[in-house]
């Protein structure tokens, strides 16, 4: 039925529009009540507005396709419900009524619009009301009783059916106190339902499965306002009690491991220890939570391993490795170190743990076995094996950075020999023990000063290049080695000569720089003893033949 009278507009309830049914419908007259939702008639008339445009943006393609399906339909009048948006941007909901002007004419349509929100809402609150309960209690995970003053079951939800196996019927059929282990029935006296006594209470007990299986539940009850009963929310606490078991058993053992145990969080702050740490270290618990591990660590440690150690744990990887500890008394100590992320739901790292291991002992008696094959066990200088070893990285490193070259100062005692002889090898010895700690103070300490044997000393000296750069090192050695050495009763007097070769001036290769020191040596002994020469590939013939003889 068609809406051809301005006056039966006029006179609609609600808001009454005239459209038409082209792109974003452009409204041809709208009754004066439209100001209710803030816009005027003539905004309209101007076209300042279209139809389309009060319509909520997530609703329009909605309404438009409805549109199209009652049209498609044949269905000229018809009714719909979404949502507008008014002048000052408030959401209203309306219930709009539809159809073409004039009977099978599409091209003028009308609309009466009328605002339902109050209504709308008072409907929804209504079903909300009537479902809460059956939505709390039908949805939720936990089960849910309710019980009268004789213990009787008198609703149970499906979740509490599921838990128990028991069917509704089945609960019914018996008080809540068969269900219950024989060891916790006790704690359903007739006191727990007398009103005024206890209004809420919570429970944990174990309750028997149909199959017969204990489940560990917490009871969590209110009673009824009216004395007649309570009711219950029942969860189902068996894994947690289980997990519990399981952390009470994790948790002695980490209170009574052998290993120095630390758990910090993603800032490196200490949240907990073990006691083997505060018996490692000397920390207290109090002492230690709060604080960060730096308070065990040592500045000998370089900054490169403690770069890599977080490099790889805020990378989400295990990092294993040794570390050099003190304790709070001051104590050196090693360790054989774990250090493992913990991720959280997110997968984002919330802790680390460390697992420590003392490894002091070890690490000492490793240290003296290298000792023992890297040093003299007379002067405790370098030993041949770990001079070249030094060496060879040291000419390694230059061929790659290209730097400051490395000098090879090769030194023997003049007349030691007679010295031994006369002496004994007693007095021998201690005079090599002086002849070291003199040559150890005549360089700095990134220098090498070996014992290859003998009354043969030989040094690796850093970051030289030329001869002017070593002369005074050797300089310094003649003359530290001229002062009187006095061992019992008897005073010395001694020389030496020193040979010098110098890479990458004379070669990078490390054998043939102690071949050239060494060349160096026997021409400052044909020279008089006493004295330093440098490497020169012009050397007389005979200094050549000797090498040869070597």
């Amino acid at each position: 039925m068609g809406l051809s009278d301005k006056g039966l507009m006029t006179q609609a309830q609600g808001i009454c529009f005239t459209w038409r049914f082209t792109a974003d419908w452009p409204v041809l007259s709208v009754t004066k009540n439209i100001n209710q939702f803030g816009y005027t008639v003539a905004a309209f008339q101007s076209k300042q507005h279209v139809f389309s445009d009060i319509i909520h943006p997530d609703d329009k393609e909605r309404v438009a396709a409805e549109m199209n399906i009652f049209l498609a339909a044949n269905i000229e009048s018809f009714q719909q419900h979404y949502r507008i948006i008014t002048h000052s941007g408030e959401i209203r909901d309306v219930c709009v009524y539809s159809g073409p002007l004039q009977p099978g004419d599409h091209t003028v349509w009308y609309s009466i619009v009328h605002d339902i929100t109050q209504q709308h809402q008072a409907e929804i609150a209504l079903v909300k009301s009537e479902q809460q309960f059956r939505t709390v209690i039908e949805t939720t995970s936990e089960g849910f009783l309710i019980v009268d003053n004789h213990f009787n079951i008198t609703f149970a939800n499906h979740a509490f059916c599921q838990l128990s196996g028991y069917e509704l019927a089945e609960l019914k059929a018996n008080s809540v106190i068969y269900y219950i282990a024989p060891e916790f029935k006790h704690i359903f006296t007739p006191s727990l339902n007398r009103p005024g006594i206890q209004q809420h209470w919570r429970e944990d007990f174990i309750i028997q499965h149909k199959n017969g299986q204990p489940l560990n539940v917490r009871l969590t009850a209110t009673a009824m306002d009216d004395g007649t009963g309570f009711f219950a929310f029942i969860t189902n606490i068996t894994a947690h009690k289980k997990a519990e078991v399981q952390l009470q058993k994790l948790s002695r053992a980490v209170e009574h491991s052998a290993s120095s145990i630390m758990i910090t969080d993603k800032h490196g702050i200490i949240e907990y220890i073990n006691p083997r740490f505060c018996e490692v270290t000397g920390y207290s618990e109090a002492e230690a939570i709060g604080q960060t591990p730096s308070i065990i660590s040592t500045k000998e440690t370089p900054p490169a391993c403690h770069e890599e150690l977080w490099g790889t744990i805020l990378a989400g990887k295990n990092w294993h490795g040794e570390t050099f500890n003190r304790t709070k008394h001051g104590a050196y100590y090693w360790s054989l170190m774990s250090i493992s992320p913990v991720m959280d739901d997110q997968g984002e790292i919330s802790h680390f743990i460390s697992v420590s291991e003392d490894i002091t002992t070890q690490k000492d008696q490793q240290i003296k076995i290298e000792k023992i094959a890297l040093y003299d066990p007379l002067t405790g200088l370098a030993n041949r094996r770990l001079l070249y070893d030094r060496l060879n990285q040291s000419t390694e490193i230059l061929q790659r950075q290209q730097g400051a070259g490395i000098g090879v100062i090769m030194l023997d005692l003049d007349h030691f020999k007679a010295i031994n002889d006369t002496y004994g090898h007693d007095v021998g010895d201690e005079l090599l023990k002086e002849v070291a700690c003199r040559l150890t103070d005549c360089v700095r300490t990134e220098d090498t000063v070996s014992r290859p044997g003998g009354d043969e000393f030989t040094i690796l000296l850093q970051d030289v290049s030329a001869p002017e750069d070593i002369q005074p090192v050797a300089q310094k050695i003649l003359q530290s080695l001229r002062r009187v050495i006095n061992i019992e009763k008897y005073s010395f007097k001694i020389t030496c000569s020193i040979g010098i070769s110098i890479a990458p001036l004379h070669t990078y290769e490390p054998k043939a720089l102690l071949k050239y020191a060494d060349l160096a040596l026997y021409r400052a002994k044909d020279s008089g003893r006493d004295n330093f020469q440098f490497f020169d590939a012009n050397m007389p013939v005979k200094h050549q033949e000797c090498m040869s003889k070597v």
